[in-house]
């Protein structure tokens, strides 16, 4: 399921992955939008992925809004050729009923979470898989499960999206993880329009964005600035 290396990695093709959403229903309320208007906006504006999270909710209204962010993403794609994942958050039975009604959807779990192993067996070979992954027993680890596509590596600076989130571990340190990790990763935590640019030529796929999109004013041109900033994840901004 997974690769040796993030080049070897053939179940990514075709997701442009340098922005990735990891959706907040609360601060998209703050916002005054729903989350499904975010998303739309957002992807409008060239988001690659989104993650559905909420730890709030049950099962079922889970179940509902992921539903509605589907139907706001597909209403963004339709004439064109853009893939774009729906990746529920820890909800492996929310995934199993959407992936039973014929739904493509994925997960991400972190390590309390349901195992890997575990998770897909549960979901079969086809959903893609991440899985946050933050020191090298927990990267050796991923790897050899062999059913992780994606890590997810931060807090890269500090955050409030998660009271219980460590300090964040910088640029720098966050390029040194990537390249142990031995896995496609993506940087989380902290990450704004003015910090994205740090983080080019660390290795990364991309970049997964909270507050960044979901508290802005404007998520679609938020989402292009971030893109702007980061550019293609390879070349290191100008100091």
């Amino acid at each position: 399921m997974s690769a040796s290396s993030p080049e070897a990695n053939t179940r990514l093709a075709g997701i442009d992955a340098r922005l990735y959403l990891v959706t907040d229903s609360a601060q998209c309320r703050e916002a005054g939008r729903s989350v499904a208007d975010t998303v739309r906006e957002a992807v409008g504006g060239g988001v690659g992925i989104v993650q559905v999270r909420d730890k709030d909710i049950d099962d079922d209204a889970f179940y509902t809004l992921t539903r509605e962010v589907i139907a706001a993403v597909d209403s963004v794609l339709v004439d064109t050729n853009r893939r774009v994942p729906i990746v529920l958050n820890d909800r492996v039975a929310v995934a199993q009923r959407l992936l039973a009604e014929g739904v493509e959807v994925h997960i991400h779990v972190g390590q309390s979470d349901t195992p890997v192993e575990e998770v897909r067996e549960l979901i079969g070979p086809e959903p893609l898989l991440g899985l946050s992954a933050a020191n090298s027993t927990e990267f050796a680890a991923a790897r050899e499960s062999g059913v992780v596509d994606l890590v997810g590596i931060g807090p890269v600076y500090d955050t409030t999206t998660k009271t219980d989130a460590p300090d964040g571990i910088g640029p720098d340190r966050l390029g040194e993880l990537v390249g142990e990790a031995g896995l496609p990763a993506v940087a989380i935590g902290g990450i704004s329009t003015d910090r994205a640019a740090e983080l080019r030529g660390r290795g990364l796929l991309g970049i997964c964005v909270v507050s960044a999109i979901c508290r802005a004013e404007d998520p679609r041109a938020a989402a292009e600035e971030l893109l702007a900033e980061f550019g293609d994840g390879h070349v290191e901004a100008a100091q």
